[in-house]
C-alpha cells in the first residue's frame, strides 16, 4: 500500500513501524507527534492526529516480471542491510504457507463466504466497499462494476495475481471494455464504444481512437479476506 505523506506545521510526516499491532494488523506511528496509524485504513487510532486520514495512492501489487514488462525503465528502491542475504528472507514465510493461522496471534475468520486467506482487491468509493476475490477474478478477469454509483473495470490477470481498478469514465463519456487477451506478453484489453486497444494493467490507449488517452487508476487494496472484512464489516463480495 501507497499513502500520501502529509504536512504537518510546514513539514512533511515521517513514519515508522511502532512494533504494536491493531485488529490483527501492523500499526505505523508518525516521529513528529507519534500518533499511531493503521496501515490498512490509513487512519490515526490513537494520538495528536487521532482521526487524521492519509490519501491512498494508486499502486499495483504485482511481481517483479510483470511490474519490468510494464514499466522497462523503472527505477527499483534498494535497502541495504547489515544482514546480507539474510536480509533478504521473507520472514513470513511460514505465515503464508500455513491457511489456517490467521493473523500474527491467531483470529476466527469473520465471515465464512471466503476463506479467511482468500487474497481478494478491496475497493471503497463513497463509503460503499466491495471485495473482488482472486478466485471469481480468476474465472471472469475483467469486471465491468458500478460501484457506489461510479462505473470501474477491474483487471486481473492470473500469471501473475496481479489486479487493478481504474474508473470508466473518460472525457465526458462511459466505457465498457471487453476482449481481455494476451499480445505477446502484453495484457490488453478493447473498449466497445470505439474499438481502441488498452494497456489492460497500465490503463493506457495504444491502438485506435482514443490512443495516447488514458484511464484513470483508482486506490485499491490486495489483501487477506479476513483482514479486509474485519476492517470493512459491511463489505459487499462481488460474484459472476
Amino acid at each position: 500500500m501507497v499513502y500520501v505523506r502529509p504536512t504537518v506545521d510546514g513539514r512533511p510526516l515521517s513514519f515508522g513501524v511502532s512494533g504494536k499491532l491493531w485488529k490483527d494488523a501492523l500499526i505505523m506511528y508518525d516521529r513528529e507527534s507519534f500518533s499511531l496509524w493503521s496501515h490498512v485504513t490509513g487512519t490515526a487510532v490513537k494520538g495528536k492526529l487521532t482521526g487524521t486520514r492519509l490519501r491512498l495512492y494508486p499502486a499495483l501489487h504485482t511481481t517483479w516480471a510483470e511490474w519490468k514488462q510494464l514499466y522497462p525503465d523503472s527505477l527499483v528502491w534498494d535497502k541495504r542491510s547489515d544482514l546480507g542475504l539474510e536480509g533478504t528472507r521473507n520472514a513470513y514465510e511460514g505465515y503464508f504457507a500455513n491457511p489456517n493461522q490467521l493473523g500474527i496471534f491467531g483470529t476466527e475468520n469473520p465471515d465464512r463466504r471466503l476463506p479467511g486467506k482468500e487474497f481478494v482487491i478491496g475497493l471503497t468509493l463513497d463509503k460503499v466497499a466491495v471485495a473482488y476475490p482472486y478466485r471469481h477474478l480468476s474465472r471472469q478477469p475483467l469486471v465491468n462494476d458500478v460501484v457506489a454509483g461510479q462505473p470501474v473495470i477491474v483487471v486481473f490477470s492470473a500469471d501473475s495475481a496481479t489486479g487493478v481498478v481504474f474508473s470508466r469514465n473518460l472525457a465526458n463519456r462511459t466505457l465498457t471494455f471487453t476482449s481481455l487477451r494476451r499480445e505477446g506478453k502484453e495484457l490488453v484489453m478493447e473498449d466497445v464504444e470505439t474499438k481502441s486497444t488498452w494497456r489492460a494493467l497500465a490503463g493506457g490507449a495504444i491502438r485506435g481512437r482514443l490512443a495516447g488517452t488514458r484511464l484513470e487508476q483508482l486506490p485499491s487494496t490486495t489483501g487477506f479476506w479476513f483482514a479486509w472484512k474485519g476492517f470493512y464489516p459491511d463489505t459487499l463480495v462481488w460474484k459472476p
